[in-house]
């Protein structure tokens, strides 16, 4: 949420007291703000009315994990992506192979690929082994969960990308020697 979200917070937190028959303070107000405020308004709105209509929570008050754990029921858990990223893979896989790179939007797939080994040595694994390397993503993708977006690759690049480079930055003998004896100086 947003500062300019307040006043509507407010409003619906107003409602919520009333409906738990609670009085809402301006301290409790803030304490829920702030310990919601990563989540949109909507979200909020969305966890407190699931919430309301739970047989088995929904009869007190709601604390800002109880909005917090209806906000994130909805939200598949960091396995299911995984496994869901790794069927992904599989597919470039066949499709892009070890000569072209891969790009996915998932960059968190994209850093778990990059640990198992080059893009290239991925596409070659023989078959049979695929099913310890899925493991092995699923437990690397677990583990950047959290990290920072900007940490994370962009791509994993393919074999004729690694060659493209390669010769891009491969001196010639030419501007070796132009080097060495100082011609450009």
């Amino acid at each position: 949420m947003i500062e300019s979200d307040k006043i509507a917070f407010r409003e619906m937190m107003m409602g919520v007291g009333e409906l738990y028959s609670k009085d809402i303070t301006k301290p409790l107000l803030q304490i829920y703000f702030g310990s919601l405020v990563n989540f949109s308004l909507e979200q909020v709105s969305n966890g407190v009315s699931k919430h309301a209509g739970d047989p088995k929570h929904g009869t007190f008050m709601p604390k800002p994990a109880d909005i917090i754990r209806q906000i994130e029921a909805d939200k598949p858990s960091t396995e299911s992506r995984a496994e869901l990223a790794w069927m992904t893979i599989e597919k470039k896989m066949s499709s892009v192979g070890a000569y072209g790179s891969l790009k996915l939007d998932d960059l968190q797939a994209l850093a778990a690929a990059q640990s198992l080994g080059s893009w290239r040595d991925l596409c070659h694994t023989d078959t049979d082994k695929l099913q310890w390397k899925r493991k092995e993503f699923i437990e690397a993708y677990k583990n950047f969960e959290n990290t920072p977006l900007e940490a994370l690759p962009s791509h994993l690049a393919g074999m004729i990308e690694m060659d493209r480079s390669k010769k891009d930055s491969k001196p010639t003998f030419m501007s070796d020697l132009v080097n060495k004896i100082g011609v450009n100086k």
